[in-house]
């Protein structure tokens, strides 16, 4: 089903002291099948990514392997909705089209002085939050200088700012307090404002 991103994980077990026979038993997985995803001989389910999810502290938006983020948008958004109705998560109007609407809003308050000065002062809070590595930070952080330096055009700096503001945003589509899967909707925003800039280039 879905892809774990083994370096993370392997990376937060040497950060806590894990091995993974410790975290077969937080997980309530066998040794045997967490040693088969990480060597590639089998495919992590979504109560795998889950699991992993939480007795690693990582959020699951990390453990998705960057491929997974490199599809089409559409069929993204739908393996998000479809692990927001796994975990029972009430949220709605969570549309593709309700999250455009939003990044339209978004592009607008990016666009002020206000907005940009928002952006500039919130983000480093918001993105200690997150802790971590991995391919969510880096664009995030790569958004942010291009943002930052003024260095795109005026189009591409407002996709970019409108990713940057709902990432700041706290009470988004998704709200970040609902762990693990909170920022899987900044996620999805960062990975459709990057194919967005990509197809421009």
């Amino acid at each position: 089903m879905s892809e774990l991103n083994i370096a993370i994980i392997k990376e937060k077990l040497q950060e806590q002291n894990k091995s993974i026979r410790q975290l077969a038993k937080e997980t309530d997985i066998n040794v045997s099948t967490i040693s088969r995803i990480f060597n590639g001989k089998r495919k992590a389910t979504l109560d795998h990514l889950k699991r992993i999810s939480h007795a690693l502290q990582i959020p699951l938006s990390d453990l998705m392997d960057s491929e997974e983020y490199g599809e089409d948008i559409s069929s993204t958004f739908q393996h998000v909705r479809s692990i927001i109705k796994t975990m029972q998560i009430p949220v709605e109007n969570f549309t593709l089209a309700a999250l455009k609407n939003n990044l339209q809003e978004y592009q607008t308050e990016s666009a002020k002085a206000k907005g940009r000065e928002t952006i500039l002062n919130s983000f480093h809070t918001k993105l200690s939050e997150l802790g971590g590595k991995g391919p969510l930070i880096q664009q995030l952080k790569r958004m942010f200088t291009l943002f930052k330096e003024q260095n795109a055009t005026k189009k591409e700096l407002l996709l970019i700012g409108s990713a940057l503001f709902y990432f700041i945003a706290s009470v988004d589509m998704i709200p970040d307090y609902l762990f693990p899967v909170g920022f899987l909707d900044d996620a999805l925003v960062i990975q459709y404002v990057t194919q967005s800039l990509n197809m421009k280039q």
